[in-house]
């Protein structure tokens, strides 16, 4: 009898081979090939893409299997040259399309990183993206889907200059991280990475992260439209949705985090819970398209929804029943998952 799990860590590696992935990256990655001369149509060889007809249609999607391959040719058709930071520093409405609109739209630094993690598999990346706080630091975490040496540089590359040059279209050019961090030993072109972040970049390091400052979240961006937000972030949200069930594993932490919203177990926890560690619980997530916090918000959306709909509960409460011991963070929360207002719920028909 094949061990049970084996059996799970196939059913994680057929995900995969799911098209759910935005073609933004491969677009990118073709035009600049065949600007640069190549063979951009040996790239997507066997992988059933046609590189011409990735942006006529709206709804067509690639699988991780497919775009990694794809970018591993790119890559070792252009060896020693800062492909992924050519894709990233291209207009963020081509780099990041609509996710970039939604960032765009909001009100401050940290309401548009929010958006940005919650929904960056929108943009067409290949990574996963989290925050870590320490101190008077935030650091936005890249995390790989799937361990693809040949492909880290790249990837990184691709969306810390994609984040980067939206920042600076909306707080000016001049803006820069603290400094950057990444696993990887420098390119033959760190020098351009220096160039363009113009912060201290540590290479070799423990993880990949981009830090700066806690009071940056509290920046406004005076591109905020929450009537723009609210639709870019529906629109996203479509892009996202590939119409399939959700995931075994994707299930089985929404059932963990309905048990006690109000004191809601943290990541670990949860795959302490599921009997896995909490790398192996981030891979799995990552491989069903999805993340820990963007279950942990779709179970704590879902439920205040419930109760603003069908309780006369205050919102304060409400509140505190989805996890959050601050209302003014629940509001926020709540316009970041729905684009308007706790109260709206109470005004809407069922």
């Amino acid at each position: 009898m094949t061990d049970p799990a084996v059996r799970h860590r196939d059913r994680v590696d057929a995900r995969l081979d799911l098209p759910i992935i935005p073609p933004a990256v491969l677009t990118g990655v073709a035009e600049i090939g065949r600007r640069d001369g190549c063979d951009v149509e040996s790239w997507f060889a066997g992988t059933g893409l046609d590189p011409d007809g990735l942006v006529a249609v709206d709804s067509v999607k690639v699988s991780f299997q497919d775009a990694a391959t794809v970018l591993r040719r790119a890559v070792e058709a252009l060896p020693g040259r800062p492909l992924g930071m050519r894709v990233g520093m291209r207009d963020s409405l081509l780099s990041m399309g609509m996710l970039g609109v939604a960032m765009r739209s909001c009100a401050t630094v940290g309401e548009a990183l929010s958006v940005g993690i919650d929904l960056h598999q929108a943009s067409g990346t290949l990574m996963d993206v989290d925050v870590e706080r320490s101190g008077q630091e935030i650091a936005l975490r890249l995390h790989e889907r799937r361990p693809e040496p040949r492909l880290l540089a790249f990837l990184c590359e691709e969306v810390l200059c994609s984040v980067l040059i939206l920042m600076r279209s909306v707080l000016g050019p001049g803006w820069s991280p603290t400094r950057v961090e990444l696993a990887y030993p420098p390119p033959p072109y760190a020098a351009e990475y220096r160039r363009f972040l113009r912060c201290p970049v540590d290479f070799s390091a423990g993880a990949n992260r981009a830090v700066i400052p806690v009071a940056a979240l509290e920046l406004p961006l005076p591109t905020h439209s929450a009537p723009t937000r609210t639709i870019a972030i529906e629109a996203c949200r479509r892009l996202l949705d590939a119409g399939h069930p959700a995931p075994d594993i994707v299930v089985a932490v929404e059932a963990v985090l309905e048990r006690d919203l109000r004191h809601p177990p943290t990541m670990a926890e949860v795959a302490t819970h599921l009997h896995v560690t909490e790398r192996t619980l981030r891979r799995q997530l990552a491989a069903a398209g999805a993340s820990f916090s963007t279950v942990r918000d779709r179970v704590r959306e879902r439920r205040a929804i419930f109760l603003l709909r069908r309780s006369d509960l205050p919102v304060g409460v409400v509140a505190r029943e989805v996890g959050y011991s601050d209302v003014r963070e629940f509001r926020r929360a709540y316009i970041r998952w729905t684009g308007h207002p706790p109260s709206s719920a109470r005004q809407e028909p069922e």
